[in-house]
Order: C-alpha cells, then sequence, then structure tokens
C-alpha cells in the first residue's frame, strides 16, 4: 500500500481485539503491528484482555511505539 500511495512510511495492524475471537481463530487481545519504510519493523502484541477497548489502544499504542523506534533508527 506504501508503494501505491507513494508514501514514505506506512503503519498497519491487524488481529482479534474482542470481546470475540477473529474470523481466523485469533485470541481475544491478540495482533501483529506492522511499519515499513526506510526502516521496516513489526511486533507480536499478546494482552491476554477480551476488553475490545482496551485492546484497540494496546494495539494502536504498540503500532506508534513501532513507527518511533523506525524514525529513530532512520535518524
Amino acid at each position: 500500500m506504501r508503494g501505491r500511495l507513494g508514501a514514505t512510511w506506512g503503519t498497519g495492524e491487524t488481529g482479534a481485539t474482542g470481546p470475540t475471537p477473529n474470523r481466523y481463530g485469533d485470541p481475544n487481545g491478540h495482533a501483529w503491528v506492522a511499519v515499513d519504510g526506510p526502516v521496516s519493523r513489526t511486533r507480536h502484541v499478546l494482552t491476554g484482555s477480551d476488553d475490545r477497548r482496551a485492546n484497540m489502544v494496546a494495539f494502536a499504542r504498540a503500532s506508534l511505539s513501532e513507527l518511533v523506534a523506525a524514525l529513530d533508527a532512520a535518524g
């Protein structure tokens, strides 16, 4: 998608926020977040929680944390 939009950086996230597992059977509180650009990073997030709102916040924080780390690494 980053290339399609002509962007330098892109972020993505997929997982199961809850309160029920996603259609792939992933457990609640499970996500992968990724950053792609001059530096690429991924992180597996496991909260162990069924709380949809809390999981959404945790996933967003993880994604932003990976973006900051990638920006720092890119100098």
